[in-house]
């Protein structure tokens, strides 16, 4: 705790004492995840216009790592307050969408989409006008999910400077996606500058497929009742916090629904 007895000496120490300022380049996030089409959506949050120039993605897999865009794939790019770019994976972004971006467009390099484990950062230029991937301080934001949350030790490889810069939980931290996942979706009203798993909501198109295989039987209604039982999010089916009647009706109406 900072104290004195001088107000000036206690102000300045007020101001050493304060967590680093929310920038504007942090206004820039990774807001929903589409896996089917693989597109990615950045949101520019803040009030104020963002220049992406010079600004540079770096992602990971269960493969690959340290995966760089080209230092001018970005360059004239602006996003407008509450406006959004869509990058497009699977490079077959609408030419007449001016916000939609082929990853191929950006140059460099990017790590294949995959769901067993993928991480990725969007870097801005520090003060020295390039970008330091190895410093967490110019990371606008950072996301990562795997395969039933599980860490992975390859595609977290940039995980310690997100953790470091405040844009990420932990390390071990990862989104719960399943092969039936659908959407990615942060959810945290206030667009704050750090996030875990916690903030994202992900929509799976066969939620009672417990297990991942593809199938609804016994290992899914064992997989529910042994997360109920643990008070495991995974149970919670209605969504409310708590565990109850009601998670197990949902369960049951979306197991005899079947998949798709």
């Amino acid at each position: 705790m900072c104290r004195t007895k001088n107000t000036i000496t206690t102000l300045a120490l007020l101001a050493t004492c304060a967590p680093l300022a929310h920038t504007m380049e942090r206004d820039v996030q990774f807001i929903i995840v589409i896996p089917e089409s693989r597109q990615i959506v950045i949101d520019n949050t803040g009030t104020e216009p963002v220049d992406l120039s010079g600004w540079r993605f770096c992602t990971h897999n269960t493969s690959v790592v340290r995966r760089y865009t080209s230092p001018g794939g970005l360059n004239g790019v602006v996003i407008e307050p509450n406006v959004n770019i869509v990058l497009h994976l699977n490079n077959d972004a609408p030419a007449e969408l001016d916000n939609h971006l082929n990853v191929a467009d950006l140059g460099g390099s990017f790590a294949d989409f995959e769901f067993d484990a993928f991480a990725m950062g969007l870097y801005f230029p520090g003060s020295s006008g390039n970008v330091s991937f190895g410093d967490g301080n110019t990371l606008a934001d950072h996301i990562q999910w795997s395969l039933f949350g599980l860490n992975n030790f390859t595609a977290d490889d940039r995980t310690d400077e997100a953790v470091a810069g405040g844009v990420w939980t932990a390390v071990d931290d990862w989104i719960d996606v399943r092969p039936t996942t659908l959407l990615i979706e942060l959810t945290d009203p206030t667009n704050a500058e750090l996030h875990g798993p916690d903030d994202y909501n992900v929509l799976n198109a066969c939620p009672a497929d417990l297990n991942g295989d593809g199938n609804l039987d016994f290992f899914d209604v064992s997989a529910f009742l042994s997360a109920f039982n643990a008070m495991d999010p995974n149970a919670d089916f209605s969504g409310d916090g708590n565990f109850d009647f009601f998670d197990v009706s949902q369960f049951l109406s979306a197991f005899n629904a079947g998949c798709p």
